[in-house]
């Protein structure tokens, strides 16, 4: 006898109705933002969202995009100063680097 997995769902709870509609690009930004430190796809948050159910943060998912934001901004400013000639202040940037990689690291754990 075969053992099935996944269960089918009741038509009356399959999703099969598609909306559509239209967000400007800063609108766009926010939901797919919102939706990522949620670890959840643009369409579960949306849905949450419209009919006010509980959507919560993942913090630390947050504070490591964050973390990682600000590694990708110094490390484009440390090669825009090189490509530019200048030299740059490494003594300061590379401790701000590893701080932050251990932050993440930390946070992961």
């Amino acid at each position: 006898m075969a053992k099935h997995l996944f269960t089918k769902k009741d038509d009356s709870q399959r999703r099969g109705i598609r909306k559509v509609f239209r967000v400007n690009e800063d609108e766009d930004q926010k939901i797919r933002h919102a939706a990522s430190i949620r670890q959840m796809d643009e369409s579960e948050f949306i849905r949450r969202a419209a009919l006010g159910r509980k959507a919560d943060v993942d913090f630390e998912t947050e504070i490591v995009l964050a973390l990682s934001d600000i590694t990708r901004a110094v490390r484009a400013l440390h090669a825009d100063m090189v490509e530019r000639g200048i030299t740059p202040p490494e003594a300061e940037l590379l401790p701000l680097i590893l701080e932050a990689r251990a932050a993440m690291l930390r946070i992961s754990k």
